[in-house]
């Protein structure tokens, strides 16, 4: 779910529901270039989720991957088709790759990131971002633990369709319970937590539009990190230091672990 512009830190998924009622895509912008334009059209508009997020997908064949650089393209089965017009097998692609952290700790960042350098290295990948997710998909949920859940349960069920066809899905989502992570985790069979680890204070300095000043004056309750928890991964597969490592630093410590640690093949 691509919001390009959009800078570390300076956007929270905790604060998503408190405005603006923009519409969205729900997982790739697709550009349906040589297509049908009400495919593109049921795709963006993604039926909004009331009557259930599998819509979003429902145009989707076995012989169709839709990929962030690329067109909706026709292929053989387990093939997809890159934006350089090349092809790869999509067995063994898809998995999810899950960034959790502090609102501010450079999760969105990294994962914008992250996605463009694996498109560029021939993976088909897509961002599912918290913010989108909780504008497009969790409208009407609270910030209760239960309705927390359920905005995760519903990234999960978008990650799994992703990785169903071939797709490295690149979350970043609070997350801030383990039990969410570990649902996660037990969901998806290909799954990579990756703690995005800053100290409170960085995130605050960061935060321009002052959303840890309100959750400080209460203003915005459940706030996470301030009046709401934050359980730290016991055990990520990966931890990433924002604070003292550049957002670069942080892609390439990704890629290499994903080169040495799982089976996508990167062509570098």
């Amino acid at each position: 779910m691509r919001t390009d512009g959009k800078s570390a830190g300076l956007a929270h998924e905790d604060a998503a529901a408190l405005g603006g009622g923009r519409t969205g895509e729900v997982c790739a912008k697709t550009v349906a270039q040589g297509n049908d334009e009400s495919e593109a059209a049921c795709y963006n508009d993604a039926h909004r989720v009331n009557d259930g997020i599998a819509s979003a997908f429902n145009w989707l064949d076995s012989k169709t991957i839709v990929t962030a650089a690329g067109s909706v393209s026709q292929a053989d089965a387990g093939t997809i088709v890159t934006g350089e017009g090349g092809t790869t097998n999509a067995a063994g692609q898809g998995m999810t790759i899950w960034l959790t952290g502090l609102s501010g700790a450079g999760k969105s960042t990294i994962a914008s990131l992250l996605t463009d350098r694996l498109n560029k290295l021939g993976i088909a990948a897509e961002w599912l971002d918290g913010d989108e997710l909780r504008r497009i998909l969790g409208k009407g949920l609270g910030f209760s633990r239960e309705d927390r859940f359920e905005n995760i349960r519903r990234a999960v069920y978008l990650a799994e369709m992703l990785n169903r066809h071939g797709v490295v899905a690149v979350v970043s989502l609070i997350s801030p319970y383990t039990e969410m992570r570990d649902y996660a985790r037990q969901t998806l069979p290909r799954f990579a937590e990756v703690y995005v680890d800053c100290p409170l204070e960085v995130c605050e300095a960061r935060d321009v539009k002052g959303l840890y000043a309100k959750a400080r004056r209460g203003e915005i309750p459940s706030f996470t990190g301030i009046s709401d928890p934050y359980e730290v991964p016991p055990s990520p597969e990966l931890t990433l230091n924002t604070a003292g490592q550049t957002p670069e630093e942080n892609v390439n410590t990704l890629i290499a672990w994903l080169t040495e640690h799982t089976s996508l093949r990167l062509n570098k």
